[in-house]
This record gives structure tokens, C-alpha cells and sequence, in this order.
């Protein structure tokens, strides 16, 4: 809105005396810079209420772990939750290709945990890793004492030892295709007491 001056006020301003005039427009000048300060004040303390921008997708999202990061958590989650660990690093859409040929990701899962919860002592060891590119080369053994049913396999009471060579190629932070080969038939016939006290391989210590 266009500033108006009343004729009194410009008469003022245009007959009196030096003084008096710089008295008016040291006031006017006073509540210039009052008004410029009040001007940038309001927005400085508005902003901090304002809603701030989000982050870029790729910042929000960080970094992937690297194939052998992936690999190394998820082989240690054997020896804690491995529940977790299949949630975290195994994708949902996993291609498997286990000991028989192609199987099913909950298969692998639950089959392991049973043999989990039938070994008392229950340990994976990773022996070596390998990486090429997005895949790792994991040789790994794990042994316990077989003291409930596994596969439907009564208590034997041995200690027994399953080994092998798995690959998983990591994508984003996840492995989307496992392969397996192990010596799962001894392993078996371990648990059945199929095989001679001498030939089964104890547990390091």
C-alpha cells in the first residue's frame, strides 16, 4: 500500500526548525531499520520450523556391504540366529541350487535349522573365502553332537561333521544365487550310525 502523508505532518516536516526535523527523521530512520530487522528476523526463526528437504535416495540409502561382507555375517549367523541371518542376507527370490539340484529357499532354511536344534554344541567354522567379482567362494565345516532327531533321524549320541564349498553371488548387500556341495551322504550316514567309530572326523578344539 502506497505511503500517504498527512498535510500536517509534511507541513512539519517541511517548516520546522533544523533540530526538530532531525529528531522526526531520526525517528522515521529508527523505525525503518526496525521494520528491515523485524524483515529478516521473522524468516530466520520460521525456518528452523519449516520442514527441511530430504536427503537424496542414493545418500538415504548409503552403501551396500561388499560380497564378502554379506558372506562372512551370514556364515557367523549359523553360530547366533540364523533366522536373522536368512532375513538379512539371503534374498526372497534366491536361486538355490543345493546338494540334490535346484531346492526351496524356506527348505534351506528350516532343514538347517533342524539340524541346529539337533546337535548339541552346534558350531560352523569358515574355513576359507574366495572372492571374483559379486561372488565369494565359502569353505566351511560344522560338527555338534547329535543328541535330537534330525531328518527324522533319532539321537545317536556321536559327534558328527558336515563340510563343503558353497558360492553366493551378492547383489545390493544380498546373496541372489547359492550353490552347495558337501560330503552330506557320510554326513547321514553319521547320524544313523552307519559309519565306523574310527572314520568319523572329530571336531577341531
Amino acid at each position: 500500500m502506497p505511503y500517504q502523508q498527512d498535510p500536517e505532518s509534511a507541513s512539519d516536516l517541511t517548516y520546522a526548525s533544523p533540530r526538530r526535523s532531525r529528531k522526526k527523521l531520526g525517528a522515521v530512520t529508527g523505525l525503518a531499520v526496525a521494520a528491515a530487522l523485524a524483515a529478516v528476523a521473522v524468516p530466520a526463526s520460521a525456518q528452523d520450523q519449516a520442514p527441511r528437504p530430504a536427503a537424496s535416495s542414493e545418500a538415504s540409502q548409503g552403501r551396500h556391504l561388499s560380497p564378502l561382507q554379506v558372506t562372512s555375517a551370514f556364515y557367523a549367523s549359523y553360530n547366533g540366529d540364523l533366522a536373522a541371518g536368512f532375513d538379512r542376507y539371503i534374498s526372497k527370490n534366491l536361486v538355490l541350487h543345493g546338494f540334490n539340484g535346484p531346492e526351496d529357499r524356506e527348505a534351506w532354511l528350516q532343514g538347517d535349522l533342524n539340524i541346529k536344534a539337533g546337535l548339541t554344541g552346534f558350531k560352523m567354522t569358515v574355513l576359507d573365502q574366495i572372492v571374483e567379482g559379486d561372488k565369494v567362494v565359502t569353505r566351511w565345516s560344522f560338527t555338534g553332537v547329535h543328541t535330537g532327531t534330525v531328518f527324522g533321524i533319532p539321537a545317536s549320541g556321536r559327534e558328527v561333521t558336515l563340510s563343503g564349498i558353497s558360492i553366493d553371488r551378492v547383489i545390493h548387500g544380498q546373496s541372489v544365487e547359492h550353490w552347495s556341495e558337501g560330503n552330506f551322504g557320510r554326513f547321514l550316514d553319521e547320524l544313523r550310525a552307519d559309519t565306523p567309530p574310527e572314520t568319523v572326523t572329530p571336531s577341531a578344539k
